[in-house]
């Protein structure tokens, strides 16, 4: 039986912008608020641990939690503190390292909600009575897990991967918390994708944005087998049109994803990281270039149109040489991931 944890009125506050993780993903800031920005393939992360509470709630399931930190409430059954402490502790420098894509955009401190369940089971019954019609479109998630408006949802997967799941459900709620206007899915995506990696390291996580190993052996197989999307397609796709579709396309989707956030973050030394982040403050203020308006408020409906004149606009060249370059680096990507994982301090 599902634990009652209920959703605070307050969100989704726009309607529902859906968001999922769809594939297990097995992986593995300087804390606080600074403009510090780390280096390609350095890794980083908080310093101290972050303060958190737990607070029991027999009442509800006996393995049952809250714990609350300076920007999160995260609600779980999985019946370990240590784990939830960890999940804690990753909510809290994650939240650090989002704001390293774009340090100016002025941070919330109104908590964010979190639920992690302690198995599927409980996850999907939460599932279909908290979301309703969309419940078939999340149920197809076989492992994983979704963000609508500003909460997320997950289960237990194993240490590694839970947490994975968690810092890339993390980004989507986050985005929906502070922007204003919405990025492409696809962009959004890639984003999440970047924190995945995340290690710990003496209580503490640690995070490497240029290291993704699933998906950079993802990436080589699509390119292997020849089952790369074109790119002119993947801007326009959205992680709902992809989660019924066979495993190997599903791959291949978040891969191309990731590789577009890494190019946007690493390719010719860096080169379109002040495009990058031009693009995330100005759909934090609403104010995205877009001749379609689709990406300046979550309201208006998606239309995949805005894409490539809002890419064109911010990285200033046509997108047949975008995709040509993209195209380059993802290859590269793919062939040699370094730094190696090894690497980690």
């Amino acid at each position: 039986m599902t634990v009652a944890f209920e959703i605070p009125p307050r969100a989704p506050r726009f309607g529902h912008e859906i968001r999922f993780l769809a594939l297990l993903v097995v992986c593995g800031l300087l804390c606080g608020c600074g403009s510090s920005t780390p280096p390609v393939g350095e890794w980083f992360g908080p310093t101290v641990p972050a303060v958190v509470t737990i607070e029991h709630l027999p009442k509800l399931d006996a393995a049952a939690v809250q714990a609350h930190t300076l920007h999160y409430n995260i609600y779980s059954t999985i019946g370990d503190d240590g784990e939830v402490n960890r999940i804690a502790q990753l909510m809290e420098g994650s939240f650090a390292a989002y704001r390293t894509l774009d340090p100016d955009i002025a941070p919330t401190h109104t908590p964010m909600e979190c639920y992690v369940f302690g198995n599927h089971a409980q996850w999907a019954e939460f599932t279909r009575e908290k979301t309703g019609a969309s419940a078939s479109i999340y149920l197809q998630i076989n492992r994983g897990g979704y963000t609508i408006g500003d909460w997320y949802v997950s289960y237990y997967l194993g240490e590694n991967s839970t947490l994975s799941v968690a810092a890339h459900e993390g980004w989507h709620q986050y985005a929906f918390r502070h922007f204003k206007g919405r990025l492409p899915p696809f962009m959004d995506e890639g984003f999440a994708t970047l924190f995945e990696g995340v290690k710990f390291r003496n209580g503490l996580p640690r995070y490497n944005l240029s290291i993704n190993q699933n998906r950079a052996i993802a990436l080589r197989r699509a390119i292997e087998k020849n089952q790369l999307f074109p790119l002119e397609q993947v801007v326009g796709m959205h992680a709902g049109q992809v989660v019924s579709k066979p495993g190997d396309e599903i791959e291949a989707f978040y891969a191309q994803a990731w590789g577009f956030a890494r190019y946007l973050w690493d390719a010719d030394g860096a080169r379109y990281r002040p495009a990058m982040r031009q693009i995330l403050s100005d759909t934090a203020a609403g104010t995205v270039y877009d001749p379609t308006y689709t990406l300046r408020s979550r309201i208006r409906p998606w239309n995949p149109a805005c894409v490539k004149p809002m890419l064109e606009h911010y990285l200033g060249m046509p997108f047949a040489q975008i995709d040509q370059d993209y195209n380059a680096f993802i290859r590269h990507v793919a062939d040699d991931e370094l730094p190696s994982e090894s690497d980690e301090p």
